[in-house]
C-alpha cells in the first residue's frame, strides 16, 4: 500500500533522537523535494565559473578567520535546522563574495564531528562550490566555524529562533512551526505554545494533512496546508487559536476526503468559523462535522477558492445589501468594499447554515455591518 506524501512529511517529526546527515545527503533531500531546482543549480554553477575566473580551487577563497575545519567534518542535525531553501542557496552562490561568508555556528558531538545549528545554507553553498565548481576533495576544503561549548539542543533551538532576524534569511512561520514540533518531539520542550503546535500537527497527521510553504516546492501535493498565519500560528500568544480549532478543521478535512491541497481561502474561512464555534461553546463533534461536510458539498461543492461559486453567491448578496445600505454611494460609485475574506464570507456561511441545516451556528457581526437577506441565500 502506497504511503501518502503527507504521511512521509509528518513521519519526519516522529523521532526521539537527532537525525545527523551529511551535506551531500541534505542537498539531495532538498533537490528531491524540489527537483525543478536541479537545472537552475547547474546553470548557477556554470555562471559562477564564468563570473569568477580568478578562483581555481576552493582554497583560493579568502574566508574570514576562525577555527577552520574540513567540510567533511560538518554535519547537519535535520531535526534542528529548517528545511533547506534551494532558492536561498542559489542566491548565495549568485551573489557570492568572500567577505559575505560568516562562520558556521556549531557544537561538537561525541564523535568529534561539528554539528551546524546555524549556517546550513552557508555550509551547503560552500559544499556546492567545493564539489561542483572546483571539484576538490572535501578533506582539503576548510571552512570557518565558531564552536559553542554546549550540546543542550533545546537551548540551541531556542537561540536558533531568537537569533534569526532580519539580518539573515528570516524565519517564516513554517520554520518556526517545524522547530516547535521538533522541540516537543525530540527535545521534550514543555512550553505551552510549542506543545500546542505539536498537538496541532498531530491533528494534521491524523487527517493526512501537512504544514508546508511554497518555497519547499510541495505546496501542490494533496493535503498541503500553507496558510499558517492566523490559523495554526500567530505572532501574538493572545490571538493564536486553540488546538481544538485545528482539530475541528482536520476532522472536517478527513470527512471531506479531498485529494488536493487546502486552499488558502478555505483555511481562513473554516478556521474563523470553527474558532467562533469554540469561543461560543458550540459542540463540534463527529455528527456536527458530518452534516457540515454534506452541507458544503451540496451547496457549493466545498469550494472556497476565490473563483468558486461560494464567493459568486456571497458577492451577489453583498451587492444587494450594499445597494440598500449605501444608496448614494452605490448610485455614484457602485459596490465598494467587497473582498473574498471573512467579513463577507462568514456572515453568508452562517446564514446559509442556519437556513439549510439543523446545526447550531455561531454569532458574528462583521466590522462593515454586512447582513445577508434570506432571499439572497440558496434555496
Amino acid at each position: 500500500m502506497s504511503t501518502s506524501y503527507a504521511t512521509r512529511v509528518n513521519k519526519e517529526y516522529e523521532t526521539s533522537a537527532s537525525n545527523f546527515v551529511t551535506l551531500q545527503q541534505r542537498l539531495n533531500e532538498a533537490l528531491a523535494k524540489a527537483p525543478f531546482f536541479e537545472a537552475q543549480l547547474d546553470q548557477m554553477v556554470a555562471e559562477f565559473k564564468r563570473n569568477n575566473p580568478q578562483w581555481k580551487k576552493f582554497s583560493d577563497l579568502q574566508l574570514c578567520r576562525a577555527q577552520a575545519v574540513s567540510l567533511n567534518d560538518i554535519m547537519i542535525d535535520a531535526s534542528m535546522q529548517r528545511q533547506p531553501n534551494m532558492r536561498h542557496i542559489l542566491n548565495i552562490i549568485q551573489e557570492f563574495r568572500e567577505t559575505m561568508v560568516m562562520a558556521i555556528q556549531v557544537y561538537e558531538n561525541e564523535d568529534g564531528k561539528y554539528v551546524a545549528w546555524d549556517g546550513q545554507h552557508t555550509a551547503l553553498a560552500l559544499y556546492i562550490l567545493a564539489t561542483k565548481v572546483f571539484g576538490d576533495r572535501l578533506k582539503t576544503c576548510e571552512v570557518p566555524i565558531v564552536v559553542y561549548c554546549t550540546s543542550q539542543k533545546l537551548e540551541i533551538r531556542r537561540n536558533f529562533i531568537l537569533l534569526n532576524g532580519d539580518a539573515k534569511q528570516p524565519l517564516d512561520f513554517i520554520d518556526t512551526y517545524k522547530q516547535m514540533v521538533y522541540g516537543v518531539k525530540v527535545d521534550g520542550a514543555t512550553d505551552q505554545e510549542w506543545v500546542d503546535t505539536a498537538k496541532k500537527n498531530d491533528y494534521f497527521r491524523d487527517a493526512d494533512l501537512f504544514a508546508t510553504n511554497s518555497k519547499f516546492g510541495d505546496d501542490d501535493e494533496a493535503g498541503a496546508f500553507t496558510l499558517l498565519a492566523d490559523t495554526t500560528m500567530s505572532k501574538s500568544l493572545k490571538t493564536r487559536k486553540h488546538p481544538q480549532v485545528t482539530r475541528m478543521f482536520a476532522d472536517y478535512w478527513k470527512r471531506l476526503n479531498a485529494q488536493r491541497p487546502v486552499d488558502a481561502k478555505e483555511a481562513r474561512q473554516l478556521y474563523e468559523y470553527f474558532n467562533l464555534c469554540y469561543e461560543q461553546d458550540i459542540t463540534v463533534d463527529d455528527a456536527y462535522l458530518q452534516q457540515f461536510v454534506e452541507f458544503t458539498k451540496e451547496f457549493f461543492e466545498a469550494d472556497f477558492s476565490p473563483s468558486g461559486m461560494f464567493w459568486d453567491k456571497v458577492k451577489m448578496a453583498y451587492e444587494n445589501w450594499y445597494a440598500k445600505a449605501n444608496p448614494d454611494s452605490y448610485q455614484d460609485w457602485g459596490v465598494r468594499g467587497f473582498t473574498t475574506e471573512m467579513r463577507t464570507g462568514i456572515p453568508f456561511l452562517i446564514a446559509q447554515v442556519r437556513k439549510s441545516t439543523t446545526l447550531k451556528a455561531p454569532n458574528y457581526t462583521p466590522n462593515n455591518g454586512f447582513t445577508v437577506a434570506k432571499e439572497d441565500l440558496w434555496d
